[in-house]
Parts: C-alpha cells; sequence; structure tokens
C-alpha cells in the first residue's frame, strides 16, 4: 500500500501520536531524530502510520519479555 493510500484515521501527527502513547510531543520529536521510531517524512512534515506504530510497540515488549525471562538488563 502506498503512503497516499492510508485511511487518514491511520496516519497520526506528533499531537496524535502524543496523545496515543501518552508520550511527550518533545520526546516523541527527539525520538524521531534519533531514528528510535518508526515515522514518515514529507518535506518538514512528520507523520506516523498507526500500524507501524503498533507493530513497534510490539517489538520492543518483545524485547523488554527476553530482557526479563534472559536475566539481563
Amino acid at each position: 500500500m502506498k503512503m497516499f493510500e492510508l485511511p487518514v484515521d491511520e496516519v497520526m501527527n506528533y499531537r496524535g501520536l502524543s496523545a496515543y502513547l501518552k508520550f511527550a510531543q518533545g520526546t516523541l520529536r527527539h525520538w524521531v531524530m534519533q531514528g528510535k521510531i518508526p515515522h514518515i517524512k514529507i518535506g518538514r512534515s512528520v507523520r506516523f502510520d498507526k500500524k507501524q506504530i503498533d507493530a513497534w510497540l510490539e517489538e520492543n515488549k518483545e524485547k523488554q519479555r527476553r530482557r526479563q525471562v534472559g536475566g539481563t538488563k
């Protein structure tokens, strides 16, 4: 699916993602600059695909579970 075919409710800006994840917009901007969170950059605008964010959350939960089971920090 091409980016412009995504339903509008599946694409969020910083404000929407901040409300969704309960993180400050500044934190999200920092993560974008560091490449820590999946995002779509169009010119100077940044958007987030909800499906990619949900997959990213699951991936991070899995990493956390593996660390807890393995006993490493």
